[in-house]
């Protein structure tokens, strides 16, 4: 990828704060998250990651500090307006209508997507230019034999795999994924690091996981949350030697 596009910045978080009561989230927290690049956001339970994502999603507003999204401040926007904007988002729990297909899954988000303009009385379900348009998502992120299944009946690393692909189906530049690997085998979880891995070039990412050896295999840096202050940002190698990440958070898992 060229050097100029690696350095822009899509998302620049400036001293974020955010507090419930007397229980501090997010600390001054700083981050950057530049095209083509993996930024993984690490932290034990209780961190602060959800709600730093939540912010960064436009769901719940910073006490203090700064969002710019692609250069344009973002802070006091709605999230359906950073979505429009070019921001993507997979939750932790699993968000798809069940009771439809794969198929009808992705081309409902390709109903909302910011190119797309439908009459309120027609069903964009029987449109074939969409379903061509939504089949080839589904073939991205290796779905592309499940398309008439419905999600009731996938199985767990298939719904994480459809629910990129109506992330992806609204032409994002910057994806918040909030533990695609969660509740995966080893082998969904590996699949799942290859399919990210070769979506690094397409789209800036920031990663929240659980799961190390992910992490290690797909970010070019991480940010280690605790307590809702970010203890360092590095590489891989500078985190796994990092003493203070080791104590709070990786322990045996940095060696």
């Amino acid at each position: 990828m060229d050097s100029a596009v690696m350095e822009e910045v899509l998302l620049d978080v400036r001293g974020l704060r955010k507090s419930f009561g007397a229980v501090a989230a997010t600390q001054d927290v700083d981050l950057t998250v530049r095209a083509g690049e993996i930024h993984a956001l690490i932290g034990p339970n209780g961190a602060g990651k959800s709600t730093l994502i939540t912010q960064i999603c436009g769901e719940i507003r910073p006490d203090a500090g700064q969002i710019h999204l692609a250069g344009r401040d973002v802070t006091a926007m709605p999230a359906y307006e950073r979505a429009r904007r070019g921001l993507g988002r997979s939750f932790q729990i699993t968000q798809l209508c069940l009771e439809y297909t794969a198929i009808e899954n992705v081309m409902l988000s390709l109903t909302v997507g910011p190119r797309t303009i439908f009459s309120i009385w027609s069903d964009p379900r029987r449109d074939a230019k969409l379903a061509g348009r939504a089949q080839s998502w589904l073939e991205r992120v290796g779905l592309a034999d499940r398309a008439d299944v419905p999600a009731a009946d996938m199985a767990h690393g298939e719904r994480r795999q459809l629910e990129l692909a109506v992330a992806l189906a609204r032409e994002p530049r910057l994806l918040l994924l909030d533990e695609p690997m969660a509740g995966m085998g080893p082998e969904e979880s590996a699949r799942m690091t290859r399919l990210l891995a070769g979506m690094r070039e397409r789209y800036g990412i920031l990663l929240v996981e659980h799961d190390m050896d992910a992490v290690f295999a797909l970010a070019d840096r991480i940010s280690v949350l605790v307590y809702g202050k970010l203890i360092f940002t590095g590489s891989c190698d500078e985190v796994r030697q990092h003493p203070e990440v080791r104590s709070a958070y990786l322990g045996d898992a940095a060696c």
